[in-house]
């Protein structure tokens, strides 16, 4: 998947980003605005593409009266690949056999416009399209609020290795807003981007202040940060982290402030000290722990149906463990 569309207007070459971590943060503000009109039911899949395109270009598409211009900027918004991905029934059960590259094309294509002998089956199914939201990267580095700067919270995966700013504390408490309504954006905002050594309390405070930035940035955040989470249980190693049951709650879902304060037992330090935490230091802590968890009980001569009945673990995962 190329991470940019290169196209040549009247001898002059332009680029299109086709990747999120390419989106300027002004592109991506205002894709995050489309994307809220799509979710209203104002938009289509396709009308956002166009959009986007119209804003990647810098012209207006309140404006577009030409129908051979409408017709490209369709055409080039049906060559975008990193806004949506194509789901059919039963998770994709019917691409299982293709080679991972067909595969991946049929996930970001629309059957109707694919070449490959599956496509005309595909056509005849219940397919959706679904925001493709995962990625690791900082859009929105710094914010003014009230005439003060607030730089956002940091990522980098240069070199392979994987770091994140965000302490353990205000990952936890971002995430918990996550599912919440927009009126919680202010301080998802203000949680992730506090200044100086994270406090709870005052970063509740500072929401008041963040609640004066506009809606479409606010929801931006919230975007950024979503795709940032996924990103780190279905691309990292944290992917174990979600392979627990719903029964009982566990600590990375629903119980991650409980986790959080166990740490303090476990001699890492007193609450105040443990709210400070690097996340990946405490994801990988936690990951850490679970698989301690299984090995100990595995040395006890538990079998991994026992196991996973102790730990909430699927059998498959236990096996790999062990």
């Amino acid at each position: 998947m190329k991470d940019c569309l290169e196209l040549t207007c009247r001898d002059t070459r332009l680029s299109i980003p086709n990747a999120w971590e390419q989106l300027s943060e002004g592109l991506f503000v205002r894709l995050t605005a489309h994307l809220a009109e799509m979710q209203a039911g104002q938009l289509s899949p396709g009308e956002v593409g166009v959009r986007f395109v119209c804003d990647a270009l810098g012209c207006d598409w309140r404006r577009l009266r030409n129908e051979d211009a409408i017709a490209n900027l369709v055409c080039i918004a049906e060559r975008l690949t990193f806004i949506f991905r194509i789901e059919y029934p039963d998770n994709n059960a019917i691409l299982a056999h293709l080679p991972k590259a067909e595969r991946h094309l049929c996930l970001h294509t629309d059957p109707f416009r694919l070449q490959l002998p599956i496509a005309r089956k595909l056509r005849t199914m219940n397919y959706r399209y679904a925001l493709d939201l995962c990625f690791c990267a900082q859009l929105i580095p710094k914010v003014t609020v009230q005439g003060h700067e607030h730089a956002g919270y940091t990522v980098n995966t240069a070199y392979g290795s994987l770091t994140c700013s965000l302490t353990a504390l205000q990952y936890i408490e971002a995430r918990a807003l996550l599912a919440a309504n927009g009126d919680a954006l202010p301080l998802l905002a203000a949680i992730l981007y506090f200044p100086g050594s994270y406090n709870s309390e005052r970063a509740h405070a500072l929401a008041a202040a963040f609640a004066s930035l506009p809606h479409a940035l606010l929801a931006a955040i919230a975007l950024n940060f979503q795709a940032l989470n996924t990103y780190l249980f279905t691309r990292t190693e944290f992917v174990l982290l979600t392979q627990f049951v719903e029964k009982p709650a566990r600590p990375i879902t629903t119980d991650a402030a409980d986790a959080l304060y166990d740490l303090s037992a476990d001699g890492l330090g007193d609450a105040t000290a443990v709210e400070q935490i690097n996340v990946i230091t405490y994801l990988r802590i936690l990951r850490k722990k679970t698989i301690e968890a299984v090995r100990t009980l595995h040395g006890m001569d538990y079998d991994a149906a026992k196991i996973s009945t102790e730990t909430g673990l699927p059998i498959g995962t236990i096996k790999e463990i062990v």
